[in-house]
């Protein structure tokens, strides 16, 4: 039987959170509002509307809590993600498995994932000519500068023990052949986000089923 021990957010996550123009209070305003609907839908819901909740209304909330400091909304092969203003990092939202905690037989991980999260493995040098002002908007250019910036999921899973959920900004390094992210190259810890409801969303099977939360916008 695996034991796990939660990991805490500490004094260095931050520091690294606020270098890329985020912080713990930020992401968890991003996540609050899909979170805390998605905790308390009724049992007469539909099964996509929990994952549903926590990806969509996240990636709205985190583009109007990010767009005045100069980050982009872009797609990355069918992907949405959240652009840095100096190409620092691109993110998404996903839920993972062993978030913030480290387990003696069992490491973070997703659940399958598709040909954007793929080929965010394979280093792309960006084109000089993707910062020339003129082309700064041009949606091609956005996604072209989101592939080759660093790319991260911003992680979150139910605490084992309920009363919230634990969230990590994580860099994918690779991938089994059935497409879940088994290696990670960059981890930062985020603070814990305290929720009330039936958490129950962030139990999802291992294979990818209508509540994970990015289903239906990565295509495969």
């Amino acid at each position: 039987m695996a034991i796990a021990t939660a990991l805490r957010h500490g004094e260095d996550d931050e520091r690294r959170l606020e270098a890329l123009g985020l912080s713990t209070e930020l992401i968890h305003n991003g996540l609050r509002r899909g979170a805390e609907r998605a905790a308390n839908r009724s049992s007469q819901a539909l099964k996509t509307a929990a994952g549903t909740d926590v990806y969509q209304d996240g990636m709205e909330d985190f583009n109007q809590l990010l767009v005045s400091g100069g980050w982009q909304r872009v797609e990355v092969d069918g992907q949405p993600r959240l652009l840095h203003p100096a190409d620092a990092l691109s993110f998404t939202i996903s839920s993972g498995i062993n978030v913030g905690s480290t387990y003696l037989r069992r490491g973070l991980r997703t659940r399958r994932k598709g040909k954007a999260t793929r080929g965010s493995l394979m280093p792309r040098l960006p084109d000089p000519s993707l910062f020339e002002v003129e082309n700064a908007l041009d949606p091609a250019v956005l996604a072209a500068r989101a592939a080759a910036a660093p790319f991260y999921f911003l992680l979150c899973e139910r605490a084992p023990r309920g009363g919230g959920v634990h969230i990590e900004l994580a860099q994918p390094a690779n991938m089994t052949d059935g497409g879940s992210v088994n290696e990670w190259g960059d981890r930062i810890r985020v603070g814990f986000l305290p929720l009330e409801g039936d958490l129950s969303v962030f139990d999802q099977p291992d294979d990818e089923g209508p509540g994970e939360f990015d289903v239906s916008v990565e295509p495969r």
